[in-house]
């Protein structure tokens, strides 16, 4: 039997993967410092550490030095790439962020463990059996995709397809359907899945460090490169390169991007020389590139080495049955969450989900039902705390109200004001400076483009 020790704080979500860990065969220990791991435990009897980063830091402050064995994956709830590489640099065979998907830290538990099972001829004692195929097959309640019905059933016969080739893949679809999961499914499913799949929104990057943060940077390139640092993108080499909401990408970036695809070498900003670099792209989005192709917001050439492959999400309110299936399984995740107990699916409260158009998908389903859980009592989950219908009278009235003031006083609405100030003034600002001036994050601003139809600046 493997066994497993997770160093975490009292308070750290990793503390969650004890129990589950343990359901699949592994002997798990807890231990919330280095020092008290190393007072109860010899760390050099356990086969893989799981150790988050806040327990990294402290180690690193006291000048204390990691056990050279066993080796160890590193956790943190801040992931940055700076720790990240920090973090290899010092042993560790995995940097990942928290909260973790269980599938996914267990996929990376597995591929960790693989070489001892493979060296370990020689231990009289039987390994467990781990099942590290292609997981639990797509599509049932046990996988990270859930869905039966027609569309869904095709996506996966698409994605197994597709894994098998190291073809460009486009996956299109609204915010919330799934975009990432099916990166990832397509990631592990194919020949790189042993290294990693580095994902990217490119709507949640200030424009003015996208570039470094994609391509790297040499030192001096910019104010505030006090060192030279590799990008996201030598960071995925060997594996997948996920890069979600790709139309927001500056046309700067794109023309960089596409000598990676065409070229297979990518160069830092301030650099004169280019490094080979392999990766597998996967892109997503839920706008018309051609559309902005057309309009001169997209590359063309880049639109055509991107739509190699394209795989197109539905929407959850066109998944019939899937909607029940997936909310069933939500339930359950946000119980265990929050520490109640499993909440059975009764019919008024799947009558509720269904009736619902779900506009924001999976993710505001999940957020409902998480809602639903937290305000229920504990005899039975209601269906009238998932406040659908009153969030959306309240949505209702505080905007009809707040447009009619507005359209009183200054004779346009709120939308109106901003889709003007945007269009006025983002020839002269950057996308930072834009949402700074209306006193809202860029990621707001963002979505607001994509409500309001505000297409962004051609930069010649």
């Amino acid at each position: 039997m493997h066994s497993i020790m997770i160093i975490c704080p009292d308070n750290s979500s990793l503390k969650e993967s004890e129990k589950w860990l343990s359901r699949y065969g592994f002997q798990v220990n807890i231990s919330n410092s280095l020092e008290q791991a190393n007072k109860y435990y010899e760390l050099a009897e356990f086969h893989l550490l799981l150790i988050d980063q806040e327990v990294i830091d402290e180690i690193n402050e006291n000048s204390v030095e990691l056990p050279q064995t066993p080796q160890h994956i590193v956790l943190d709830s801040k992931a940055s790439l700076s720790s990240g590489v920090n973090s290899m640099a010092q042993g560790a065979i995995y940097y990942l962020p928290l909260p973790t998907n269980s599938e996914i830290l267990l996929k990376h538990v597995v591929n960790a463990l693989e070489p001892k099972e493979q060296t370990a001829s020689e231990s009289k004692a039987p390994l467990p059996i781990i099942d590290t195929k292609e997981s639990l097959d797509l599509g049932s309640t046990n996988s990270s995709i859930i869905g039966q019905c027609p569309p869904m059933l095709d996506l996966f016969i698409d994605i197994k397809k597709i894994a098998a080739t190291e073809a460009t893949t486009l996956i299109r679809g609204e915010s919330g359907t799934g975009k990432e999961l099916v990166a990832k499914a397509i990631h592990n499913a194919s020949l790189r899945k042993h290294n990693q799949i580095v994902s990217i929104n490119c709507a949640a990057i200030p424009e003015n460090l996208i570039e470094s943060e994609l391509f790297g940077h040499e030192k001096g390139a910019f104010t505030g490169a006090t060192a030279a640092h590799d990008g996201l993108i030598k960071t995925a080499d060997k594996g997948t390169l996920f890069l979600d909401e790709i139309g927001e990408l500056p046309l700067e970036a794109q023309a960089r991007l596409l000598r990676v695809l065409q070229e297979g070498e990518v160069r830092r900003v301030g650099a004169t020389e280019y490094k080979k670099v392999s990766i597998r792209l996967i892109a997503a989005t839920h706008r018309d590139l051609f559309d902005m192709v057309r309009k001169g917001l997209f590359r063309e050439d880049l639109y055509y080495r991107l739509y190699v492959m394209e795989l197109l999400l539905p929407p959850l309110r066109e998944r019939g049955d899937d909607i029940s299936m997936i909310a069933k399984v939500l339930l359950e995740k946000a119980c265990q969450k929050h520490n109640k107990p499993v909440y059975h699916y009764n019919r008024t409260f799947d009558k509720a989900i269904r009736s619902h158009h779900w506009p924001g998908n999976v993710r505001e389903l999940e957020n409902a039902i998480e809602r639903a859980v937290i305000l229920s009592p504990v005899e039975k989950v209601e269906a009238a705390n998932l406040k659908l219908a009153d969030q959306q009278r309240h949505h209702s009235t505080i905007t009809g109200t707040f447009e009619q003031n507005t359209s009183q006083s200054q004779g346009t609405t709120l939308d109106d004001y901003l889709k003007h100030f945007v269009l006025t003034h983002q020839h002269k600002m950057t996308e930072t400076q834009l949402a700074h001036s209306l006193g809202i994050s860029r990621k707001s601003l963002w979505e607001r483009r994509q409500k309001l139809h505000i297409p962004k600046k051609v930069t010649q």
